[in-house]
């Protein structure tokens, strides 16, 4: 057996393994269902053509535009039948993961050792190897738990009249109401937080709810009649609510390198803790940033 047959066997194991574990991790992250039967023939096929760029380097098959366009094919063998939303999702986390474990290959020498890999490269792949597997095992937690979070997360400024002030929003797909009168996507903010920006006689309205047929009858009669209104909406075990909005003359987004500006735009007065952990008191409708 010659030196390059060799490396080609190990070449293929080592491909093999890290597909596997690559597409395991994908489906994990993407939430998407999967069957070992075809996880594993898509990783045989990702590894047959990782060996077979041994051979044929210059091949137009491995430059970058074919390379891409296995990698979908491999993605479609490995979760179909899915949707085209599906596939893109994985591919995105294919390559986000596949470019983790490659860094965690190149970098750990450095880390562990200070140095370049020169042997044991085994080990490091085998490093490379685990990193994917946590990354599939506790990752979607991690991701879901910490990183969207912050991501998702942005300070927002009100305005009513001459007052200012600032709190904390989620960007929140599924937050779907509408100002009946305008049509346009409404913000839903904690009562308690809300609260001390708001006049007194609104306290009372709020402080004491009434049946929810009497809401606009209290609304007409604060001193801010003109800033109310009274917003419908249906969650789970709940049909036909109503929640009284308040307009704010305007509402600034920080993006963090520029503002969403908004102006008119109502927010729902909601009674319960938007964040348990109190990480943000307002929900933004991801419309308004969509739009932009």
């Amino acid at each position: 057996m010659t030196g390059t047959e060799v490396y080609a066997d190990l070449s293929f194991i080592i491909n093999l393994v890290m597909d596997a574990a690559i597409l395991w991790t994908t489906a994990r992250l993407a939430g998407l269902d999967f069957k070992w039967g075809r996880l594993l023939m898509a990783a045989l096929a990702g590894a047959v053509y990782a060996v077979g760029f041994l051979f044929l380097p210059d091949h137009f098959g491995y430059l970058l535009p074919a390379k891409v366009l296995f990698s979908f094919i491999l993605i479609i063998l490995a979760f179909y039948p899915c949707s085209w939303s599906d596939v893109k999702k994985a591919f995105l986390y294919f390559y986000l993961i596949s470019f983790v474990a490659a860094g965690a290959i190149t970098g750990l020498p450095y880390l562990v050792l200070g140095m370049e890999r020169e042997n044991n490269d085994v080990l490091w792949i085998a490093a490379g190897l685990g990193v994917a597997l946590w990354a599939g095992w506790q990752g979607q937690k991690l991701f879901f738990t910490r990183v969207i979070p912050k991501i998702l997360n942005f300070m927002v400024h009100i305005r009513f009249g001459g007052q200012e002030f600032c709190g904390r929003g989620f960007l929140d797909t599924g937050n779907m109401l509408r100002d009946p009168l305008t049509d346009a996507p409404v913000l839903i903010a904690e009562y308690k937080w809300l609260k001390q920006y708001l006049p007194r006689d609104l306290h009372a309205i709020l402080d004491n709810p009434a049946d929810e047929t009497d809401l606009l009858g209290l609304a007409a009669s604060s001193s801010w009649a003109g800033r109310l209104r009274i917003i419908p909406f249906s969650s789970v075990g709940r049909q036909n609510g109503l929640l009284l909005g308040v307009r704010a003359d305007e509402i600034k987004l920080d993006m963090g390198h520029e503002y969403i500006c908004c102006k008119n735009l109502i927010i729902a007065i909601y009674r319960e803790r938007l964040s348990p952990d109190g990480r943000y008191q307002l929900l933004i409708p991801a419309e308004i940033v969509q739009n932009q």
